[in-house]
Protein backbone atom coordinates (compact mmCIF):
# COMPACT_ATOMS: atom_id res chain seq x y z
CA UNK A 1 0.00 0.00 0.00
CA UNK A 2 2.80 2.40 0.96
CA UNK A 3 4.72 1.61 -2.23
CA UNK A 4 1.57 2.26 -4.26
CA UNK A 5 1.13 5.67 -2.59
CA UNK A 6 4.76 6.62 -3.27
CA UNK A 7 4.47 5.52 -6.90
CA UNK A 8 1.25 7.49 -7.42
CA UNK A 9 2.73 10.56 -5.72
CA UNK A 10 5.68 10.55 -8.13
CA UNK A 11 3.40 10.10 -11.15
CA UNK A 12 1.02 12.97 -10.37
CA UNK A 13 3.48 15.70 -9.47
CA UNK A 14 2.50 19.09 -11.01
CA UNK A 15 5.80 19.10 -12.92
CA UNK A 16 4.32 16.29 -15.02
CA UNK A 17 2.27 18.98 -16.78
CA UNK A 18 5.48 20.48 -18.20
CA UNK A 19 6.56 17.22 -19.80
CA UNK A 20 3.12 16.51 -21.30
CA UNK A 21 2.73 20.01 -22.77
CA UNK A 22 6.28 19.96 -24.18
CA UNK A 23 5.62 16.71 -26.06
CA UNK A 24 2.24 17.95 -27.33
CA UNK A 25 3.62 21.32 -28.46
CA UNK A 26 6.47 19.64 -30.34
CA UNK A 27 4.12 17.18 -32.05
CA UNK A 28 1.75 19.95 -33.14
CA UNK A 29 4.71 22.07 -34.28
CA UNK A 30 6.10 19.27 -36.45
CA UNK A 31 2.66 18.78 -38.02
CA UNK A 32 2.52 22.49 -38.85
CA UNK A 33 6.03 22.72 -40.29
CA UNK A 34 8.99 20.37 -40.83
CA UNK A 35 11.19 23.26 -39.63
CA UNK A 36 10.32 22.20 -36.09
CA UNK A 37 12.84 19.40 -36.55
CA UNK A 38 15.56 21.98 -37.29
CA UNK A 39 17.45 22.86 -34.09
CA UNK A 40 18.71 26.11 -35.63
CA UNK A 41 15.13 27.17 -36.37
CA UNK A 42 13.96 26.33 -32.84
CA UNK A 43 16.86 28.11 -31.15
CA UNK A 44 16.40 31.11 -33.43
CA UNK A 45 12.74 31.30 -32.43
CA UNK A 46 13.66 31.82 -28.77
CA UNK A 47 15.04 35.33 -29.40
CA UNK A 48 11.49 36.69 -29.71
CA UNK A 49 10.61 35.58 -26.18
CA UNK A 50 13.81 35.74 -24.11
CA UNK A 51 12.71 39.06 -22.58
CA UNK A 52 9.53 37.42 -21.29
CA UNK A 53 11.57 34.49 -20.01
CA UNK A 54 13.82 36.87 -18.07
CA UNK A 55 10.77 38.41 -16.38
CA UNK A 56 9.36 34.95 -15.63
CA UNK A 57 12.41 33.89 -13.57
CA UNK A 58 12.03 36.40 -10.68
CA UNK A 59 8.24 36.15 -11.11
CA UNK A 60 8.58 32.49 -10.06
CA UNK A 61 10.03 33.53 -6.70
CA UNK A 62 7.43 36.28 -6.29
CA UNK A 63 4.57 33.85 -6.88
CA UNK A 64 6.21 31.28 -4.60
CA UNK A 65 6.01 33.86 -1.81
CA UNK A 66 2.27 34.16 -2.39
CA UNK A 67 2.35 37.48 -4.27
CA UNK A 68 1.77 38.44 -7.90
CA UNK A 69 2.64 41.43 -10.09
CA UNK A 70 0.37 42.08 -13.06
CA UNK A 71 2.15 45.34 -13.92
CA UNK A 72 5.32 43.69 -15.26
CA UNK A 73 4.58 44.32 -18.95
CA UNK A 74 3.52 47.91 -18.17
CA UNK A 75 6.75 48.44 -16.20
CA UNK A 76 8.73 47.08 -19.15
CA UNK A 77 6.96 49.44 -21.59
CA UNK A 78 7.34 52.48 -19.34
CA UNK A 79 11.10 51.95 -19.01
CA UNK A 80 11.45 51.55 -22.79
CA UNK A 81 9.44 54.74 -23.44
CA UNK A 82 11.39 56.69 -20.81
CA UNK A 83 14.75 55.64 -22.27
CA UNK A 84 13.59 56.45 -25.82
CA UNK A 85 12.30 59.92 -24.90
CA UNK A 86 15.47 60.81 -23.00
CA UNK A 87 17.58 59.56 -25.93
CA UNK A 88 15.66 61.87 -28.24
CA UNK A 89 16.43 64.67 -25.79
CA UNK A 90 20.15 64.10 -26.35
CA UNK A 91 21.30 61.79 -23.55
CA UNK A 92 23.76 58.99 -24.33
CA UNK A 93 22.46 55.43 -24.55
CA UNK A 94 24.98 53.86 -22.09
CA UNK A 95 23.87 56.33 -19.41
CA UNK A 96 20.23 55.74 -20.31
CA UNK A 97 20.61 51.97 -19.90
CA UNK A 98 21.70 52.57 -16.30
CA UNK A 99 18.90 55.09 -15.77
CA UNK A 100 16.35 52.70 -17.29
CA UNK A 101 17.37 49.79 -15.06
CA UNK A 102 17.32 52.09 -12.02
CA UNK A 103 13.85 53.36 -12.99
CA UNK A 104 12.46 49.83 -13.38
CA UNK A 105 13.97 48.85 -10.05
CA UNK A 106 12.32 51.84 -8.35
CA UNK A 107 8.97 50.98 -9.94
CA UNK A 108 9.26 47.45 -8.57
CA UNK A 109 10.23 48.80 -5.14
CA UNK A 110 7.19 51.10 -5.24
CA UNK A 111 4.94 48.13 -6.03
CA UNK A 112 6.35 46.14 -3.12
CA UNK A 113 6.06 49.07 -0.74
CA UNK A 114 2.46 49.70 -1.77
CA UNK A 115 1.50 46.05 -1.28
CA UNK A 116 3.15 45.69 2.12
CA UNK A 117 2.01 49.06 3.52
CA UNK A 118 -1.63 48.87 2.39
CA UNK A 119 -1.93 45.13 3.21
CA UNK A 120 -4.17 44.82 0.16
CA UNK A 121 -3.91 41.83 -2.22
CA UNK A 122 -1.09 42.32 -4.72
CA UNK A 123 -3.45 41.16 -7.47
CA UNK A 124 -5.67 44.21 -6.84
CA UNK A 125 -2.80 46.68 -6.30
CA UNK A 126 -0.86 45.72 -9.41
CA UNK A 127 -3.93 45.81 -11.66
CA UNK A 128 -4.28 49.47 -10.71
CA UNK A 129 -0.55 50.09 -11.05
CA UNK A 130 -0.61 48.48 -14.49
CA UNK A 131 -3.08 51.11 -15.70
CA UNK A 132 -0.99 53.91 -14.16
CA UNK A 133 2.22 52.75 -15.87
CA UNK A 134 0.42 52.26 -19.19
CA UNK A 135 -0.96 55.78 -18.93
CA UNK A 136 2.47 57.27 -18.20
CA UNK A 137 3.93 55.42 -21.19
CA UNK A 138 1.33 56.85 -23.53
CA UNK A 139 1.80 60.34 -22.10
CA UNK A 140 5.54 60.08 -22.82
CA UNK A 141 5.38 58.93 -26.44
CA UNK A 142 1.75 59.24 -27.53
CA UNK A 143 0.82 56.83 -30.31
CA UNK A 144 4.16 57.24 -32.07
CA UNK A 145 7.06 54.80 -32.23
CA UNK A 146 10.46 56.27 -31.37
CA UNK A 147 13.44 54.90 -33.29
CA UNK A 148 16.86 56.04 -34.50
CA UNK A 149 18.92 54.41 -31.77
CA UNK A 150 22.74 54.01 -32.14
CA UNK A 151 24.04 51.20 -34.36
CA UNK A 152 25.79 49.33 -31.53
CA UNK A 153 22.53 49.17 -29.56
CA UNK A 154 20.37 47.78 -32.37
CA UNK A 155 20.12 44.03 -32.88
CA UNK A 156 21.85 42.85 -29.70
CA UNK A 157 19.63 39.76 -29.95
CA UNK A 158 21.48 38.69 -33.11
CA UNK A 159 24.68 37.76 -31.26
CA UNK A 160 25.18 33.99 -31.05
CA UNK A 161 27.51 31.46 -29.47
CA UNK A 162 29.13 29.07 -31.97
CA UNK A 163 26.93 30.67 -34.61
CA UNK A 164 23.96 28.69 -33.29
CA UNK A 165 22.84 29.52 -29.74
CA UNK A 166 21.48 33.07 -29.23
CA UNK A 167 23.38 35.01 -26.57
CA UNK A 168 20.06 36.13 -25.05
CA UNK A 169 19.13 32.48 -24.51
CA UNK A 170 22.46 31.80 -22.79
CA UNK A 171 21.84 34.78 -20.49
CA UNK A 172 18.35 33.47 -19.70
CA UNK A 173 19.64 30.00 -18.83
CA UNK A 174 22.41 31.39 -16.60
CA UNK A 175 19.94 33.65 -14.78
CA UNK A 176 17.56 30.69 -14.33
CA UNK A 177 20.33 28.53 -12.84
CA UNK A 178 21.31 31.30 -10.41
CA UNK A 179 17.72 31.88 -9.26
CA UNK A 180 17.07 28.15 -9.02
CA UNK A 181 20.06 27.84 -6.70
CA UNK A 182 18.85 30.80 -4.63
CA UNK A 183 15.35 29.33 -4.26
CA UNK A 184 16.27 25.71 -3.58
CA UNK A 185 19.70 25.78 -1.95
CA UNK A 186 19.84 28.90 0.23
CA UNK A 187 18.30 29.93 3.54
CA UNK A 188 16.81 32.98 1.85
CA UNK A 189 15.10 30.80 -0.76
CA UNK A 190 13.61 28.59 1.94
CA UNK A 191 12.28 31.73 3.62
CA UNK A 192 10.61 32.77 0.37
CA UNK A 193 8.89 29.38 0.18
CA UNK A 194 7.94 29.51 3.87
CA UNK A 195 6.24 32.88 3.38
CA UNK A 196 4.12 31.40 0.61
CA UNK A 197 3.23 28.32 2.64
CA UNK A 198 2.13 30.20 5.74
CA UNK A 199 2.86 33.88 6.29
CA UNK A 200 1.99 33.74 9.99
CA UNK A 201 4.24 30.78 10.72
CA UNK A 202 7.10 32.39 8.76
CA UNK A 203 6.64 35.61 10.74
CA UNK A 204 6.74 33.80 14.07
CA UNK A 205 9.84 31.93 12.91
CA UNK A 206 11.70 35.22 12.58
CA UNK A 207 11.42 35.69 8.81
CA UNK A 208 11.37 39.35 7.74
CA UNK A 209 8.23 38.80 5.66
CA UNK A 210 7.56 42.36 4.52
CA UNK A 211 11.20 43.14 3.70
CA UNK A 212 11.50 39.91 1.72
CA UNK A 213 8.37 40.72 -0.30
CA UNK A 214 9.56 44.25 -1.06
CA UNK A 215 12.90 42.81 -2.21
CA UNK A 216 11.13 40.33 -4.49
CA UNK A 217 9.04 43.08 -6.10
CA UNK A 218 12.19 45.20 -6.48
CA UNK A 219 14.09 42.39 -8.21
CA UNK A 220 11.09 41.87 -10.47
CA UNK A 221 11.21 45.55 -11.42
CA UNK A 222 14.90 45.30 -12.28
CA UNK A 223 14.31 42.45 -14.70
CA UNK A 224 11.31 44.23 -16.24
CA UNK A 225 13.63 47.13 -17.04
CA UNK A 226 16.28 44.85 -18.54
CA UNK A 227 13.59 43.15 -20.63
CA UNK A 228 12.31 46.52 -21.83
CA UNK A 229 15.75 47.65 -22.96
CA UNK A 230 16.42 44.31 -24.68
CA UNK A 231 13.09 44.58 -26.52
CA UNK A 232 13.97 48.09 -27.70
CA UNK A 233 17.18 46.73 -29.15
CA UNK A 234 15.43 43.83 -30.86
CA UNK A 235 12.53 45.84 -32.33
CA UNK A 236 14.71 48.92 -33.00
CA UNK A 237 12.01 51.18 -31.60
CA UNK A 238 9.96 51.98 -28.50
CA UNK A 239 6.24 52.63 -28.10
CA UNK A 240 3.75 52.32 -25.28
CA UNK A 241 2.49 48.94 -26.54
CA UNK A 242 5.98 47.44 -26.88
CA UNK A 243 5.36 44.75 -24.24
CA UNK A 244 1.84 43.89 -25.40
CA UNK A 245 0.15 41.49 -22.99
CA UNK A 246 3.46 39.99 -21.94
CA UNK A 247 2.22 39.31 -18.42
CA UNK A 248 -0.05 36.58 -19.86
CA UNK A 249 2.91 34.68 -21.30
CA UNK A 250 4.91 35.14 -18.10
CA UNK A 251 2.13 33.90 -15.81
CA UNK A 252 1.51 30.93 -18.10
CA UNK A 253 5.22 30.03 -18.09
CA UNK A 254 5.44 30.17 -14.31
CA UNK A 255 2.26 28.18 -13.62
CA UNK A 256 2.99 25.66 -16.36
CA UNK A 257 6.44 25.22 -14.81
CA UNK A 258 4.91 23.89 -11.60
CA UNK A 259 4.78 26.96 -9.35
CA UNK A 260 1.63 27.05 -7.21
CA UNK A 261 -0.65 30.04 -7.81
CA UNK A 262 -1.34 30.28 -4.07
CA UNK A 263 2.38 30.21 -3.24
CA UNK A 264 4.47 27.82 -1.19
CA UNK A 265 5.88 25.85 -4.12
CA UNK A 266 8.06 27.09 -6.94
CA UNK A 267 10.34 25.72 -9.63
CA UNK A 268 12.62 28.03 -11.59
CA UNK A 269 13.86 25.19 -13.79
CA UNK A 270 10.23 24.27 -14.39
CA UNK A 271 9.63 27.85 -15.54
CA UNK A 272 12.64 27.58 -17.87
CA UNK A 273 11.21 24.39 -19.38
CA UNK A 274 7.82 26.08 -19.74
CA UNK A 275 9.55 28.97 -21.54
CA UNK A 276 10.49 26.57 -24.33
CA UNK A 277 6.92 25.26 -24.44
CA UNK A 278 5.58 28.80 -24.89
CA UNK A 279 8.19 29.36 -27.63
CA UNK A 280 7.02 26.20 -29.41
CA UNK A 281 3.34 27.16 -29.06
CA UNK A 282 3.84 30.78 -30.11
CA UNK A 283 6.01 29.74 -33.07
CA UNK A 284 3.44 27.16 -34.10
CA UNK A 285 0.66 29.75 -34.03
CA UNK A 286 2.77 32.10 -36.15
CA UNK A 287 3.37 29.33 -38.68
CA UNK A 288 -0.39 28.70 -38.72
CA UNK A 289 -0.80 32.42 -39.57
CA UNK A 290 -3.09 33.03 -36.60
CA UNK A 291 -3.86 36.66 -35.78
CA UNK A 292 -2.60 38.27 -32.56
CA UNK A 293 -6.16 38.19 -31.20
CA UNK A 294 -6.46 34.47 -31.87
CA UNK A 295 -3.08 33.88 -30.23
CA UNK A 296 -4.19 35.82 -27.14
CA UNK A 297 -7.39 33.77 -26.94
CA UNK A 298 -5.51 30.48 -27.23
CA UNK A 299 -2.95 31.56 -24.64
CA UNK A 300 -5.76 32.60 -22.28
CA UNK A 301 -7.41 29.19 -22.67
CA UNK A 302 -4.04 27.53 -22.09
CA UNK A 303 -3.58 29.53 -18.89
CA UNK A 304 -6.98 28.40 -17.59
CA UNK A 305 -6.21 24.80 -18.54
CA UNK A 306 -2.82 24.92 -16.82
CA UNK A 307 -4.37 26.25 -13.59
CA UNK A 308 -7.07 23.55 -13.60
CA UNK A 309 -4.60 20.73 -14.29
CA UNK A 310 -2.05 22.05 -11.78
CA UNK A 311 -4.64 22.35 -9.01
CA UNK A 312 -6.04 18.92 -9.83
CA UNK A 313 -2.63 17.25 -9.71
CA UNK A 314 -1.78 19.03 -6.47
CA UNK A 315 -4.96 17.75 -4.80
CA UNK A 316 -4.28 14.23 -6.04
CA UNK A 317 -0.69 14.41 -4.79
CA UNK A 318 -1.90 15.42 -1.31
CA UNK A 319 -4.36 12.54 -1.36
CA UNK A 320 -1.54 10.04 -1.85
CA UNK A 321 0.90 11.61 0.63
Amino acid sequence: MMKHRLKMNRMIRPELTVFVFMILSLVVGVLLSPNFLDIRFLLGSTIFYCELGLMAIPFTLLLTSGEIDLSIAANMSLVACLVAVLYQAGMSMPVLIVIGIAAGTLLGFFNGLLVTVTKLPSLVITIGIMSVYQGFSQVLVGDAAISGFPEWFIGLDQYTILGLIPLNLIILIVVALIFSFLLKKTVWGRKVTAIGLNRGTALYSGVAVEKTKVLLFTIQGTFCAIAGIMTMSRLQMAKYTIAGDGQMDVITMVLLGGTAFAGGRGSVLGTLAAFFIIVFIRTGMRLALLSNYAQMAILGLLLILVIIISNGLEKMAKKYE
